[in-house]
């Protein structure tokens, strides 16, 4: 869960258990109803607790589910360690792309769509999520670079065209996200990046 918070705490601490009962209900009613279905009224209903309970914590529903799908993927996505830049983006682009394909492909969806209403809104998806999921790939590319299977010199440049193609597909033809997809994907970021 993300550790930011919208200011200074007063009162009693916040309890974990209604922080993770409401990113919880957040994920199950985006299943249920879609991201447009979503309200901040049904998140507290589901949750158990009031609407002012979640609106002390987050201002909308993009900030509810930004902060269930960085749990999400922080719990879910694994940062592999095969031995070969290879197997570990494999394994990386195969558990991504499965996961999109589920709830957590409509809510960066939904996340997308706000992020191109809301420049502030762009910088906190960008640092609260993307961020993360780079970083775990920076780090696949850091122990290839050792292994000496990384000789390209940018990696920002290889961190983009492992994360373009998800970003693409994901918002215009999620269907493609096939575990094939995934390892054509891994071997033409191995070779760019020899």
């Amino acid at each position: 869960m993300s550790t930011r918070m919208l200011g200074p705490m007063t009162g009693r601490p916040r309890d974990p258990a209604v922080d993770e009962a409401i990113l919880r209900a957040a994920l199950q009613l985006t299943q249920e109803h879609g991201y447009r279905g979503l309200s901040m009224e049904g998140i507290a209903a589901l949750s158990g607790v009031s609407k002012q309970t979640v609106y002390r914590r987050y201002r909308s529903k993009g900030e509810v589910v930004l902060d269930a799908l960085a749990a999400y993927a922080v719990a879910q996505l694994p940062t592999p360690d095969t031995g070969s830049l290879r197997g570990d983006l494999t394994e990386l682009l195969t558990a991504t792309f499965r996961a999109v394909q589920g709830v957590a492909g409509t809510l960066n969806r939904a996340l997308a769509a706000e992020a191109l209403q809301d420049d502030a809104f762009a910088a906190r998806l960008w640092a609260e999520l993307i961020t993360g999921r780079r970083e775990a790939a920076a780090e696949l590319l850091a122990r290839g670079r050792e292994r000496g299977e990384v000789r390209h010199l940018d990696d920002e440049f290889l961190l983009d065209l492992i994360y373009a193609p998800l970003w693409y597909r994901l918002l215009f033809g999620v269907a493609a996200l096939t575990d094939d997809y995934a390892r054509e994907l891994a071997e033409t970021v191995c070779r760019a990046a020899a």
